[in-house]
């Protein structure tokens, strides 16, 4: 942090003051008086309990067993899920899942999407064109199209081969803290039993028995429109690569490539007026036929669906909690915010508050951080929690939320405003940064500090460049672990050398990593650029965390600082990429 820099104060909420206890036998207090906390006890099961087998609980015990935390996975459902669900993988996810090697996995089982288009009466209008965003620091300028269920499969492989299995059939009952703990209730295929940890996830779904068990809020509300959707075959005079929307006055439809002519993900407004019941748990019984009609008037093209995988009722919901920590416990994914699919956000945001929560854990755990570390996953995540739920609504509510005059408005601007911008590249540019959740960085505060920069400063995001020899930035990120980078437009020194070569030394010794880019070559200037290294001093230091955001940063070749700022984040030697 600069000189006369101070840390920007959080927003004070409901998660910086006792809460009343929810069980009679549960000794809970507020999080913030317990003050240091011993994490390791010989009489746990495991150190961290991770409750739900979705996308976000998988990433959770993944990168967890990756930074060395004996971590064990529970899931109620007894098999792995078989329908889609969610579908749009974003740049930052993709970028996440580089950093543990399993993004070629991802993209051999996904379909690219290069655009959004949309559609207003049946006539193509304009959109979102990637190509036009001008995003070179990411690998991955794209919406990945996957479903949750090829996803899920990826991620259970890796947890199996990094030594984490699935205990499915396993339904939690009751959650318990004290000073020391979690103990949790639960019921499995042989009967009750308990699991003992130092901590717990609740990564269980918008229903997160973790939530209720802690007290944790839970507000908000159900949408009131309603949707057809369905899982199957499209004929239609249209190709099935590109992302579309349809605006038809009060009907809107989508279509979503998810295995080319195969099978496709489809959506249009339900005006039947049988939902079902009203929390969306048991939707009534739907058949192609009415998707088939649903979806024709929406989209005003002749279509034909057939081969159906999964055909269902759909209602969105927007919920959110006041913290995500409760002492010992912590709530993550869907379990701490849900909302519309509009923008394909919700199940990246849940994977990005596994891969903040995890390392702050395992160096709590493993390296002798202060409790104070996990503090600061409620004061990172939550705000992005909740500017999700708020664009996302605000793009929902212009979409599906008009009727009658207000929707033949919408169409009408639409038609004539869209045309322009799709051609306007800072609009594009602007609209792929917030969509692929590259946009998003952290307040300074006790661990994210360092010089203000305009490009790439504390906080932020770490962007990719090329870097001769090694191919990329993220080349040398790569593994769930802090990494050092080391920037000079000059060649090194012989001093430089040697100080360099000693703090190396030290840091390995940490468990960091560190990366030297020093005497550009010619192609090499966008790397400096992006991490706005100028001219004078031409050299910097930035310390970047397992997540891929920047934690601290130094300009000069300030090691020393760097390293102080290393070992107040993690007293002891760091974690590192176990697998």
């Amino acid at each position: 942090m600069g000189a006369g820099d101070e840390p920007r104060p959080f927003r004070r909420t409901l998660c910086d003051y006792p809460r009343q206890i929810v069980r009679a036998q549960t000794p809970y207090h507020s999080y913030r008086s317990l003050g240091g906390l011993t994490v390791e006890n010989a009489s746990n099961d495991c150190d961290v309990l991770v409750v739900g087998a979705g996308p976000t609980g998988l990433m959770a015990a993944n990168l967890l067993k990756r930074a060395g935390v004996n971590v064990r996975l529970v899931e109620q459902r007894g098999e792995a899920t078989r329908e889609s669900r969610a579908f749009a993988v974003q740049a930052r996810t993709l970028e996440l899942m580089d950093s543990i090697g399993l993004a070629r996995n991802f993209l051999a089982q996904g379909v690219r999407a290069d655009s959004v288009n949309i559609h207003v009466k049946g006539r193509f209008r304009g959109g979102l064109d990637f190509a036009r965003a001008n995003a070179g620091d990411t690998p991955y300028p794209f919406i990945l199209m996957i479903p949750q269920s090829r996803l899920e499969a990826i991620l259970s492989d890796d947890c199996s081969a990094l030594g984490v299995s699935i205990e499915r059939q396993t339904t939690v009952t009751a959650v318990e803290q004290d000073g020391q703990g979690v103990t949790t209730h639960a019921d499995g295929a042989d009967g009750p039993f308990r699991i003992r940890s130092a901590y717990v996830i609740g990564a269980d779904g918008s229903r997160s028995i973790v939530r209720q068990a802690t007290g944790l809020g839970w507000d908000g509300d159900m949408l009131p429109q309603r949707f057809l959707l369905a899982d199957c075959k499209v004929h239609w005079p249209l190709d099935h690569e590109s992302f579309r929307v349809f605006l038809n006055g009060s009907r809107i439809g989508l279509f979503l490539p998810l295995d080319g002519a195969k099978v496709s993900r489809v959506m249009a407004t339900d005006v039947s007026g049988s939902f079902g019941d009203e929390d969306g748990s048991k939707p009534a019984p739907l058949d192609l036929a009415e998707m088939e009609e649903g979806l024709s008037k929406a989209i005003a093209l002749p279509v034909r669906l057939s081969d159906p995988v999964w055909v269902t009722r759909y209602r969105a919901h927007h919920r959110f909690t006041d913290c995500y920590r409760a002492n010992r416990a912590f709530i993550a994914g869907d379990a701490a915010h849900i909302h519309s699919p509009a923008g394909g956000q919700g199940m990246n945001t849940g994977l990005q508050d596994a891969a903040n929560l995890a390392w702050k854990l395992a160096a709590v755990l493993r390296a002798g951080a202060k409790d104070g570390l996990l503090d600061s996953y409620d004061q990172e995540r939550r705000p992005v929690g909740e500017n999700v739920i708020k664009s996302t609504g605000r793009l929902f509510a212009a979409a599906a939320g008009q009727t009658g005059a207000k929707a033949a408005v919408r169409d009408q601007i639409i038609s004539t405003v869209l045309p322009l911008l799709t051609r306007v590249s800072p609009f594009q540019k602007r609209a792929f940064f917030n969509t692929s959740q590259r946009a998003i960085a952290y307040p300074l505060g006790a661990y994210v500090s360092g010089t203000a920069s305009k490009l790439a400063p504390p906080g932020a995001r770490a962007p990719d460049a090329p870097v001769h020899a090694v191919g990329s930035v993220f080349a040398l990120l790569r593994g769930y672990r802090f990494t050092i980078l080391v920037f000079s437009r000059e060649k090194l020194n012989e001093a430089d050398t040697a100080s360099i070569t000693a703090a190396q030394t030290r840091l390995m010794a940490r468990g960091l990593a560190i990366g030297i880019i020093a005497g550009a070559q010619p192609d090499e200037d966008v790397v400096f650029q992006r991490y706005g290294v100028g001219q004078n001093p031409g050299q910097a230091v930035v310390l970047v965390r397992p997540d891929g955001y920047i934690a601290w940063r130094g300009e000069s070749l300030s090691l020393d600082l760097c390293e102080s700022h290393a070992a107040m984040i993690m007293p002891r030697r760091g974690i590192s990429d176990a697998s």
